[in-house]
Order: structure tokens, then C-alpha cells, then sequence
């Protein structure tokens, strides 16, 4: 069996740089680094949001039902998105972001558990795994909730651990 020769790979390398460059500044700035996760959070909630309303529209096509959960949730949703890319250019944010943030996951995992049966007529294994995935949600939110400044500063320690590990994996593997 013939060895290929592997190139020096350039791309990787600078990309292992950046991440490991950007990990020690999120660690470094803590509140920068929470103010900008939360405004990516927001505008995925935004995005959920207007995907929920999309959907409660599909639902309502596809079994003649409206879904007052999926629109209640799509209206939460795009009100908290908005909190959280707006709310997050203060300090004081980082607990306020933190209550949203438990609060967005106790309602949304009830919504996501009581529209869970939509999936039941299509796929019961799927339903079974949207039911405990959101009933794990459920149970994350609580924590947050009575946790807030320990959840947003071990999002943020996180978030800094990740970029750095998958800076150096990526380093490794230009060689």
C-alpha cells in the first residue's frame, strides 16, 4: 500500500490561530464576551421565532389545526430576541440575560413538549426524543433560573474553552 504524501495545510493553521486567539479573548473579557453571545442568542431567537410562526402556519395547512402554543412561542420568541440583542450593550444586562435566558428555556421546553404530539402521527421516535430532549431543557432552565450569575460566567468560561480546544485541534491538524 503506497503512503500519500499530506501538504502543510495553511488554512487550518490560521484558523487554529484565530480560535485559540479568540478563546484567550473571551476568558480575558469576560462581559464582551457575554455581551456578544448574547446578542447572537438574539437574533437566533428572532429567527426561531419567525420559523415558529412559519411552521404554525404548516401545521395548520397540513391537519386543519392552529397551534396556539406555536404562536405564543413565536411571539415570545421574537420579543426575547430582541431583549437580548438590545439589553445585552449594559453590564447589568449579563443577569437580566440570564433570567430571559431560564425563563426562554422553561417556556419554550413546555411549548416544544406540548406540540410534541404533532410529531407522534408522523414519527413516534422522534416524538419520544423531542419529548426528553425538552423534558433535559426543562431541567437546564430551573438550574439557570436559580443560578443566573453562575450560568452566564460558566457560558462565557465555556464558550472560551471550546474556541481554544478546537484552535489547537485545528493547529494540530495543518501538520
Amino acid at each position: 500500500m503506497e503512503k500519500t504524501k499530506r501538504s502543510f495545510d495553511w488554512f487550518s493553521l490560521v484558523v487554529g490561530i484565530v480560535l485559540v486567539i479568540a478563546g484567550v479573548a473571551a476568558y480575558m473579557n469576560p462581559d464582551r464576551t457575554l455581551e456578544f453571545v448574547s446578542i447572537c442568542i438574539g437574533i437566533a431567537a428572532l429567527l426561531k421565532g419567525l420559523y415558529e410562526l412559519w411552521f404554525r402556519k404548516g401545521i395548520s395547512n397540513l391537519f386543519g389545526e392552529n397551534s396556539g402554543w406555536l404562536l405564543f412561542m413565536g411571539i415570545v420568541d421574537i420579543i426575547l430576541g430582541l431583549l437580548f440583542i438590545f439589553k445585552a450593550a449594559t453590564i447589568a444586562a449579563a443577569v437580566v440575560v440570564a433570567y430571559i435566558f431560564a425563563f426562554w428555556f422553561i417556556f419554550d421546553s413546555i411549548a416544544e413538549i406540548s406540540t410534541a404530539s404533532y410529531f407522534k402521527q408522523m414519527n413516534r421516535g422522534y416524538y419520544i426524543a423531542v419529548v426528553i430532549l425538552n423534558i433535559f431543557a426543562l431541567l437546564i432552565g430551573i438550574v439557570l433560573l436559580f443560578n443566573p450569575l453562575i450560568a452566564a460566567s460558566t457560558l462565557v468560561l465555556l464558550l472560551a474553552f471550546y474556541l481554544v480546544l478546537v484552535g489547537i485541534i485545528k493547529i494540530v491538524q495543518a501538520f
